[in-house]
């Protein structure tokens, strides 16, 4: 996949995201986008998005998590991805995992303080406009997977837990920080 091929896939990506964030009510919540991610699964695809990526912006972070490079870029001229501009693109590089290349998902930040991945489940069941559908996703009805996680690297200021909402192979993730906070790109908000 090249850069032509991924920006072409943009608009589409664009619009399915936003139906499913509608859905979840997650567009009347009005959060703020944080990233979005992308995978491939050849090297040399990866190696090209970064080349190109790189001269449309700069390199924030490229950690090694579980055994593979993860980078994070701050974009100069944000993309338009559905309702939302976005400055910052994840590209994990492959795993070994086969998946489908492209644009994989959207993060958003829900300015709750949390520090654990219970905290932060709690806080997405207490957003007003998930409450009332809380029961149907959790149960299945809405065919959306739900998952939480909670990681917090050694040299990072903040942790990152994360709900993550998958129907098809479109997934939403919400955290309580912005990601260049996170990685202490950005001062860290007073834990008032």
């Amino acid at each position: 996949m090249n850069i032509e091929q991924l920006l072409s896939k943009l608009p589409e990506f664009g619009h399915n995201i936003t139906l499913f964030a509608n859905r979840l009510g997650l567009v009347k919540a009005a959060l703020q986008v944080d990233h979005i991610a992308l995978r491939v699964t050849e090297k040399a695809d990866a190696d090209h998005l970064l080349n190109h990526l790189r001269k449309r912006g700069r390199v924030l972070s490229d950690k090694v998590i579980g055994g593979r490079p993860i980078y994070l870029i701050e974009l100069d001229e944000p993309l338009k991805v559905g309702e939302w501009q976005v400055e910052v693109i994840e590209l994990p590089f492959p795993d070994g995992r086969r998946r489908r290349d492209g644009w994989e998902h959207i993060e958003f930040v829900l300015p709750c303080g949390a520090q654990t991945q219970e905290e932060m489940l709690d806080a997405v069941r207490k957003l007003p406009v998930i409450t009332a559908k809380w029961p149907v996703i959790v149960d299945g009805t809405l065919d959306i997977e739900v998952k939480s996680s909670g990681s917090k690297a050694d040299d990072e200021p903040l942790p990152n837990p994360t709900v993550s909402f998958k129907q098809g192979p479109l997934t939403i993730k919400l955290h309580p920080y912005d990601i260049r906070e996170v990685i202490g790109h950005r001062p860290a908000p007073s834990q008032g």
